[in-house]
């Protein structure tokens, strides 16, 4: 006669198949934090982030769409130890202090502040401040104190931080509270920032790539130095005296955008013209820029418009016969339809044409 099976046995044979869930799991895992690096980064990459720079200052608050990249690496860190080292310098590369869940969204001026100042003391002396490689921050008037302190403490203890970026600035006193502070980010190379916070310059002296995410841009441009490679974003070149201060401040340019700003109070009608009579008189004082390699020229409509052809044409002349840096020099051309209020089934700003033109 067999004998009986006991209830501890009978319990433990239905165990097995939920551990041999589990142990697959955790196996599948582990292989998943093998792959190359190359390859985990090619995956990661189709999950959206937020954008460096806006083409124009039209959008709001960032859509929560793009902290996917940062979900997904978030829910990833919190399986197993192997995907936590992996996971969380890429996790913590990007400090987005700009997120604002869907029910604070109308008052996103105080959670922004609050956010700034509870995640700035946290990370001050935490090791991930390690990783944190490109920084976000929407500022407004609320509190703007407290928040502005501990952001002043942590950004010296961020050592490998490149690159700053403001979405917006409204908070009065931000240019004296940064400059009492008397801080240097000499590693930061990479400005993306509205006209208003145009000190951030002046406490970053080995920026190389200043980008207009706001504003007129003329504070941006008088902060310009030697080390100066890249220019772009939403400059009003209606000043002509703008290029002349580009071409004594930043002498060794290598790459300059000319973009029509657009704003999200006015018609997209009224913002369509090209200033063709002024951006014809600038382009050819950009000829003094003796390292300038490439001029990028952006148009805010689906098609070209009256002075179009003109302008593009006195930027071809510049670029083909009267640039002098060795090596290929470009023109590029590109049309794309802002984000407003007008084309409400639009949800990001639309590239619809892109050309490029190389001289030797």
């Amino acid at each position: 006669m067999p004998p009986r099976k006991s209830r501890r046995r009978l319990e433990k044979s239905s165990d097995e198949e939920p551990a041999s869930e589990l142990q697959n799991a955790v196996q599948d895992n582990v292989r998943l934090a093998q792959l190359p690096a190359e390859l985990f980064d090619a995956i990661i990459e189709d999950y959206t982030t937020l954008p460096l720079a806006f083409y124009y200052d039209t959008h709001d608050i960032p859509a929560l769409k793009y902290y996917e990249r940062n979900d997904v690496l978030t829910a990833l860190s919190q399986t197993c130890r192997a995907l936590r080292e992996v996971t969380l310098p890429r996790l913590w590369a990007r400090l987005d202090i700009c997120r604002v869940p869907e029910k604070l969204r109308a008052t996103w001026y105080k959670y922004t502040m609050l956010a700034i100042e509870r995640k700035a003391k946290g990370i001050a002396d935490s090791p991930v401040r390690h990783h944190v490689r490109t920084l976000t921050l929407m500022f407004s008037k609320s509190k703007p104190d407290a928040a502005l302190a501990a952001l002043w403490k942590m950004l010296p203890n961020l050592p490998n931080l490149r690159t700053i970026q403001v979405i917006t600035c409204k908070t009065p006193g931000f240019a004296k509270s940064l400059t009492d502070s008397k801080l240097e980010l000499p590693n930061v190379t990479a400005l993306y920032i509205p006209d208003q916070v145009s000190v951030f310059q002046k406490i970053c002296p080995n920026v190389t790539h200043v980008c207009c995410a706001g504003g007129q841009g003329a504070a941006l441009l008088s902060a310009l130095t030697l080390k100066t490679e890249i220019v772009d974003g939403m400059i009003d070149w209606k000043n002509l005296q703008l290029v002349d201060r580009l071409v004594k401040k930043a002498p060794n340019l290598l790459k300059l955008e000319l973009r029509r700003p657009v704003n999200n109070g006015l018609s997209i009608l009224s913002q369509n013209s090209i200033p063709a009579d002024e951006w014809k008189q600038i382009i050819p004082k950009l000829a003094a820029l003796k390292k300038l390699r490439e001029l990028v020229l952006t148009f805010p409509s689906k098609e070209d418009h009256p002075g179009d052809a003109a302008v593009v044409e006195v930027a071809r002349s510049l670029v083909r016969d009267r640039l002098v840096a060795p090596g290929e020099r470009k023109l590029v051309v590109r049309h794309i339809v802002a984000l407003h209020y007008e084309y409400a089934e639009m949800e990001e700003d639309t590239m619809t044409s892109c050309t490029v033109e190389c001289f030797e």
